[in-house]
């Protein structure tokens, strides 16, 4: 058996309609984590249509042209 680490970005937009109370949309790229980081996940997320804030938060394509609430 083996085991890789993937990058997984998650929207940090509140969804009441979630379990925890944010989006459940996640961004990952099928690349192995190594030497991979979270700045270049988000390059490669960037032309999906993510967006990072200036506050630090990640937010899907379903999130990006809707004002915060």
């Amino acid at each position: 058996m083996t085991a890789d680490a993937y990058l997984v970005i998650r929207c940090d937009r509140a969804d009441q309609a979630e379990f925890d109370g944010r989006c459940g949309t996640e961004g990952s790229w099928p690349v192995r984590f190594e030497p991979h980081t979270h700045r270049e996940l988000r390059r490669l997320l960037k032309g999906r249509g993510w967006r990072r804030t200036r506050d630090g938060r990640d937010h899907c394509p379903n999130h990006t042209q809707d004002p915060a609430p």
